[in-house]
């Protein structure tokens, strides 16, 4: 399925085996693409970048780097993401389950931070992109669907085939439906509501999260809010940061009490007023 998001291309391909891998997408543009806002979701992810790096920007410190091809933690802080000026945009990016870095085992959970793919899984990325250029290219005369299709395929191989220490089954079930039962109820329920869907005391689910996620069942569960929040009010958090900015201020300027605050979007009051300010700035200069 493709759709224009903006400037840039992006097409969705479903993982051939679900687990992992949640989702894939292969997006392009010919000189660069629309600034993006990158929301909390309890995902870790990946992101192998065939055209130009991005800046990286942290909204709380305003610090930029420039990243390529990434193995990134789940988010509690969103990021602003600017692709090079002039320069051809080119990613494939894989949204992975919320126990994916216990399987990969990275050496960390990479809370709000990142390693380069080849540091993180131990592959060799000018190797993996050049097979994801070619299965594109092999595929490219069957629709650009195909293409995209072949070139994530290379890269959902890779990423089964980087599994250091399988989760057990019944772990990852466990997280698996915790995490399914946060987003059908948007993130607005209770920790003891995600033990009890997987039959598990508190501390039970805490060592759990803790084992495999990174996170606590409270920070999960506001990550799960603030990207939920965000997508019901029909904003493209992938193409549409000025939307995304602009939906967080309206949160922020609305007056909720601090500690309301704190439990819907995991963020102190006045740091959530800093990023959004930050994320303005930002945008603002872009």
């Amino acid at each position: 399925m493709a759709a224009v998001t903006s400037a840039r291309r992006s097409t969705v391909v479903a993982p051939r085996r679900p687990g992992l891998v949640e989702a894939l997408w292969v997006a392009r543009a010919p000189l660069g693409s629309p600034p993006r806002v990158a929301l909390p979701d309890g995902r870790p992810s990946v992101v192998v970048r065939l055209g130009a790096p991005v800046r990286w920007v942290h909204p709380l410190t305003g610090e930029a780097e420039t990243v390529g091809s990434v193995l990134r933690g789940p988010r509690v802080v969103p990021g602003v993401v600017l692709p090079a000026a002039g320069a051809e945009s080119w990613e494939v990016g894989v949204r992975l389950a919320p126990w994916a870095l216990s399987a990969l085992h990275p050496a960390g959970f990479l809370v709000d931070g990142h390693r380069p793919l080849g540091e993180g899984l131990g592959v060799d990325e000018d190797a993996l992109a050049g097979a994801m250029r070619a299965a594109w290219d092999g595929a490219a005369g069957s629709g650009e669907a195909a293409a995209a299709a072949a070139c994530a395929t290379v890269l959902e191989d890779a990423l089964h085939a980087a599994v250091r220490r399988p989760v057990p089954p019944a772990d990852r079930d466990a997280v698996d439906r915790v995490a399914a039962y946060a987003e059908a109820e948007r993130g607005l329920v209770r920790s003891v509501d995600l033990a009890r869907e997987v039959d598990r005391s508190l501390a039970g689910l805490h060592a759990l999260l803790a084992a495999h996620v990174g996170l606590s069942p409270a920070a999960f569960l506001s990550t799960v809010r603030l990207s939920c929040a965000v997508r019901e009010l029909g904003v493209d958090d992938r193409g549409d940061a000025v939307g995304v900015v602009r939906v967080l201020r309206a949160y922020v300027d609305a007056g909720y009490p601090q500690r309301e605050v704190e439990r819907f979007t995991g963020m102190p009051a006045l740091d959530l007023r800093r990023a959004v300010r930050g994320m303005e700035d930002v945008l603002a200069s872009a």
